[in-house]
């Protein structure tokens, strides 16, 4: 599922990567108004914050890197 904030879209389904480090997932709920919560899930603890309020505060969100599979390779190579 994707999220939407300032007119980007957010891929809530994969862990986020913030610019200062932190790293949060989506706890598949939201608040009254619609936004997504997320879940705070790196060492420095544990902490349910709005979408917006993480970004605001701890910079722009990434998509953790995922590795490559070999179904991803097979894919690739069955499309050329």
């Amino acid at each position: 599922m994707d999220g939407f904030l300032d007119g980007t879209a957010i891929d809530l389904d994969r862990v986020q990567v913030a610019l200062d480090g932190s790293r949060w997932l989506w706890t598949f709920e939201h608040t009254e108004s619609g936004e997504p919560l997320m879940l705070r899930i790196d060492q420095a603890g544990a902490g349910v914050l709005p979408l917006s309020v993480v970004y605001a505060g701890h910079g722009p969100l990434l998509a953790e890197a995922q590795p490559t599979t070999a179904a991803m390779y097979r894919q690739v190579l069955e499309a050329a």
